[in-house]
């Protein structure tokens, strides 16, 4: 059986993180968070402790997340940034990142997933 995943999802939207939660547990995997700001993902990121990926809203209350993006890469955490705009900005700062619009796509979240755990095994 394969290995399940920790998924952190940082998302500021309570339905939208609440489906992707809700992806991330039935396909096997446990989820770390939600977390709604910023602020709350960064408290909740640790080297000691990381996730095996984050799915992080690009925007969070109105600010970019590219900050805690950068951390999670610097722990080595792969990503998906999910986005309600254009992702031009994201793929310039972020090319070999997923970047799923919203509303996000079920099935491409999951080939996200199985891509990491496959890249694990």
């Amino acid at each position: 059986m394969a290995r399940s995943l920790r998924v952190m999802v940082v998302e500021d939207e309570f339905i939208i993180a609440d489906e992707i939660a809700a992806i991330v547990q039935d396909s096997g995997n446990e989820v770390v968070g939600p977390f709604g700001s910023i602020e709350e993902a960064e408290a909740a990121i640790s080297a000691e402790d990381k996730p095996d990926l984050a799915i992080l809203d690009a925007n969070l209350r109105g600010k970019s997340s590219i900050a805690v993006a950068d951390k999670l890469r610097h722990l080595g955490v792969p990503l998906c940034l999910c986005t309600g705009y254009r992702s031009d900005d994201l793929r310039a700062a972020f090319g070999d990142v997923a970047i799923l619009q919203k509303p996000v796509n079920p099935h491409a979240l999951l080939d996200v997933i199985e891509g990491i755990r496959r890249s694990r095994t």
